[in-house]
């Protein structure tokens, strides 16, 4: 009650983006409660309105519901004004620039931190190339003049901004003038390894540099890049695997692409080669197709070597809020136009209009029978 008798206290609700940054934190990164919470309570300010109640702790777990606690959302002032200070871009579940990708994936991150353009975490054709950190010059050569081919056609590559392959990937991207985007397993305003300040720069001018950890975080670690692999597999249309130990971080980037139904492939390598024992062992295993050429994978990809994209030149459009609506409904498995007024619940003709913009696009496939897939 307010000083007046019988008069009740208002409180506003917390700021949208602070009950954003509350919820990431409550739950902790790559926590597979998040799909839950929001299957549970559809958003960040309705979570926080249900953190009292049994029906929070049991879709955000014990520990999680322990820490709403003790957090609050006016705490995170800030971390907004830090992110301001350094020219982070905070991109909340529900901003119109985070990826749909990650909206597909049980344990999504519900708050990225960006640098550079936003826009081409939505564009169609994303491709990852991840591999070992200590290639031989084979791997190398492989990651340059497939990921160039790969670049100069269309695709968009992603990778994790680490020594070796990844730079490599990345490398082929801008020495193409070609967009590419970089996946940390470190705080945003941390680049890892160092060296590698100059290359995410130039990443920053052409594509963009995603993190799930906010500046000045402490205490991330190497399970850091172990669960930043899933964002990279979760982000690609495909997985490219150039040159790998049987048991290595790129392997749990393979696990991450066979449980969100992503394709994989891999480079073959020598069989005398350490380096090319996972790459080979997935093919032994029918785990992932053999590439030899960038060829190899234009195909699936929609992408064609002699009818390059024209994107060089310019930013990618917004997705709006209608087309976000259909992509959030449609997968890598095909969908039907039925299924997809329903769960669209937008009317035929009007979701008829943006299937079509979301072909000529490139960001989905028509298949017989008006069957949808996400390329």
């Amino acid at each position: 009650m307010s000083g007046l008798a019988g008069q009740t206290s208002f409180f506003p609700p917390p700021d949208p983006l602070l009950c954003w940054l509350w919820l990431a934190h409550v739950l902790g990164p790559a926590s597979a409660h998040a799909g839950r919470v929001l299957d549970a309570f559809g958003g960040a300010q309705e979570a926080w309105e249900a953190r009292d109640t049994a029906e929070f702790r049991l879709a955000a777990g014990d520990a999680a519901a322990a820490r709403a606690q003790q957090l609050d959302p006016e705490q995170f002032h800030g971390l907004v004004m830090r992110c301001d200070d350094l020219g982070v871009r905070i991109l909340p579940f529900d901003d119109p620039d985070y990826p749909l990708a990650f909206s597909r994936i049980p344990d999504m991150p519900l708050v990225l931190y960006c640098t550079g353009d936003a826009l081409w975490l939505n564009e169609p054709g994303a491709v990852g190339i991840v591999g070992s950190r200590k290639p031989t010059e084979y791997g190398l050569n492989a990651a340059a003049d497939i990921g160039g081919a790969l670049a100069k056609s269309g695709a968009i590559i992603v990778s994790g901004l680490a020594d070796g392959l990844d730079s490599a990937g990345h490398k082929a991207a801008v020495k193409n003038d070609r967009p590419t985007i970089a996946v940390m397993g470190v705080p945003i305003d941390r680049t890892y390894p160092a060296a590698n300040v100059a290359l995410r720069h130039k990443i920053e001018q052409k594509g963009c540099v995603i993190s799930e950890y906010p500046p000045r975080s402490d205490g991330v670690g190497a399970i850091g890049f172990l669960q930043r692999n899933r964002l990279i597999a979760a982000l690609s249309s495909a997985l490219l695997v150039v040159e790998a130990r049987e048991k290595s971080g790129t392997m749990s980037t393979v696990a991450h692409a066979e449980r969100y139904g992503k394709p994989v492939f891999a480079v073959p390598g020598s069989i005398y080669s350490p380096n090319s024992a996972g790459t080979n062992g997935l093919l032994r295993d029918g785990r992932a197709r053999a590439v030899c050429t960038a060829e190899d994978l234009l195909g699936p990809l929609g992408l064609h070597p002699d009818k390059p994209a024209a994107v060089t030149a310019r930013r990618p459009e917004p997705v709006s809020d209608t087309e976000r609506k259909v992509l959030a409904c449609i997968g890598p498995k095909p969908v039907g136009l039925e299924e997809l007024c329903v769960n669209t619940g937008l009317p035929t003709a009007v979701l008829l209009s943006t299937l079509m913009k979301l072909e000529l696009s490139g960001r989905v496939f028509k298949q017989p029978g008006q069957r949808y897939v996400l390329r």
